[in-house]
């Protein structure tokens, strides 16, 4: 499959990209083609120093990669996200759209703030067009420990679409990243409950000294 991820030059990006490099064709997306070409290049050549199979990776702009794209996978800030995505619409035919994106704020604490629709994914479907099939899923992945594709994730990860084989191919895509485990979730109108833990897992991180917090379900 071809997976365009917007956002890629962000550090969570590198993960997926040098993670699925090895079984799909990755678009890695910037507005600023040059920004994109270069994190395209500086992830071949860390797979390459790691000596992992890269079937395909190249730097796109957003609009060019979109029209591509099997998958489109959303790594950008809740903030930049809404529009970005409204500009992209034209874009958009019936590609699988997996959010990661959490809305939120920072107080003292990390706070949950979800839109008036009750999750970000679903402000995300209400966006696009009728036909993108919109899936939430990897809000709780340590994006450090995902740009290091040697290690083992012992994380769960929830998976939420109101598109069965949707949910079914993130899944499988989830399975490809070595000891993840992908949950069934349900319905997107659950992805609330996934998303929200991100900030909890933020707070929890910093009051208690510890790093690299994720979900397991025994």
């Amino acid at each position: 499959m071809k997976i365009a991820i917007l956002g890629g030059t962000g550090s969570i990006a590198e993960g997926f990209a040098l993670r699925w490099a090895a079984k799909h064709d990755i678009l890695v997306c910037s507005r600023e083609i040059d920004r994109a070409v270069k994190a395209a290049e500086e992830y071949k050549d860390v797979l390459s120093d790691k000596g992992l199979l890269c079937c395909g990776m190249t730097g796109c702009e957003n609009e060019t990669a979109i029209g591509d794209a099997d998958i489109v996978l959303l790594s950008v800030p809740y903030q930049g996200i809404l529009q970005m995505l409204k500009n992209l619409v034209p874009c958009f035919k019936e590609q699988i759209v997996i959010s990661l994106v959490v809305p939120m704020k920072k107080n003292k604490w990390f706070e949950y703030t979800p839109p008036r629709q009750g999750s970000a994914a679903l402000e995300i479907r209400e966006i696009l067009p009728k036909g993108v099939k919109v899936v939430s899923a990897f809000h709780n992945v340590s994006a450090r420990k995902l740009a290091q594709p040697e290690l083992s994730l012992d994380y769960d990860v929830v998976v939420c679409s109101d598109d069965e084989d949707a949910k079914k191919t993130v899944m499988e895509l989830t399975r490809e990243i070595k000891n993840l485990r992908p949950l069934d979730g349900g319905g997107l109108s659950s992805s609330y409950m996934s998303e929200s833990l991100t900030p909890f897992l933020i707070n929890l991180a910093i009051r208690n000294g510890l790093s690299d917090l994720g979900v397991k379900f025994l």
